[in-house]
């Protein structure tokens, strides 16, 4: 590619990522979002605007490399990053935090189930929306003053359904997604990544991220699930308690019991079935779609 053409391209991306503010940007810690983060970035020539604000949302269960990642583009890139927590008796239930006191053992999501008195699960998924949608949008308007903004989410041109169910939202911001208008697939955050000199530390399989968001994420694939378990079994702690203490709501045989999903195992199952089986974590049913990007 000779200079022309960079030159050109890099305007073309600069058109999908100069977007006038106020503007929210997703940021979930995952190379997808930060590729995004690092676009509009380059398009504001390295410095944001005030009013383009990068937000990630801490559930006090991504992996502890995410939140190192998160810190690590902040202070490469010159960036602030605005940190999220849902907490109950903070004003709007929005806790702002840092690097060094955001919760690490699912604080955040335990406190939301505790109110909720129930778990999320495949049909309602009010984890990604307490967690993270409202907090980012109790953030930009209660805190920040925002009536209207644009709301830019990391879902690439190769996402179609996704990037299909942003329109017609009923919401005082608009959500866009400017990786998928600028043509933008796995392939080229794969390559951006490759030319940077740190990345997220987790691995890359197939451009996706098992390790991303949520640990083990009840909406990951079941095979996904006992991989993740077997090569960390504590993580399963977590996710076996909100099980045992969230209300019954659902019937396994004769007794009411709390479940994220019906349709397979308890943690505390898995877990036991990894510990006894030979390591034949292989094949995977497709992870559930969320609106918790990579």
């Amino acid at each position: 590619m000779d200079r022309l053409e960079e030159i050109e391209r890099r305007m073309h991306f600069r058109m999908h990522f100069r977007v006038p503010g106020p503007v929210s940007i997703n940021f979930s810690g995952g190379r997808t979002s930060t590729f995004m983060l690092w676009l509009v970035l380059d398009a504001y020539d390295g410095k944001l605007p005030e009013d383009v604000v990068p937000i990630f949302c801490n559930t006090g269960k991504e992996h502890p490399k995410t939140l190192d990642f998160v810190q690590n583009c902040s202070e490469r890139w010159g960036v602030p990053i605005v940190w999220l927590e849902y907490d109950r008796a903070a004003p709007h239930r929005t806790k702002v935090v840092n690097y060094d006191s955001a919760s690490r053992n699912g604080e955040p999501f335990e406190a939301l189930i505790n109110d909720k008195q129930m778990l999320p699960n495949p049909v309602t998924r009010f984890c990604t929306v307490e967690l993270k949608i409202r907090r980012a949008k109790f953030y930009m308007h209660k805190v920040r003053g925002f009536e209207h903004w644009v709301s830019l989410i990391g879902l690439r041109a190769d996402e179609p359904h996704r990037v299909a169910r942003l329109q017609n939202q009923k919401e005082r911001f608009d959500s866009e997604a400017p990786l998928a208008r600028a043509g933008l697939t796995k392939r080229d955050v794969g390559a951006f990544w490759a030319a940077q000199d740190f990345d997220l530390g987790l691995p890359n399989i197939n451009n996706t991220t098992p390790h991303g968001n949520c640990d083990l994420c009840f909406l990951k694939g079941y095979h996904t699930i006992r991989a993740l378990i077997r090569e960390n079994p504590e993580t399963a702690k977590w996710w076996i308690d909100m099980e045992a203490r969230a209300p019954g709501k659902d019937k396994v045989g004769s007794e009411k019991v709390a479940l994220f999903r019906i349709d397979r195992p308890r943690y505390a199952a898995i877990l036991e079935d990894v510990k006894r089986s030979p390591q034949l974590d292989f094949g995977d049913e497709p992870s559930l779609d969320c609106w918790c990007t990579d």
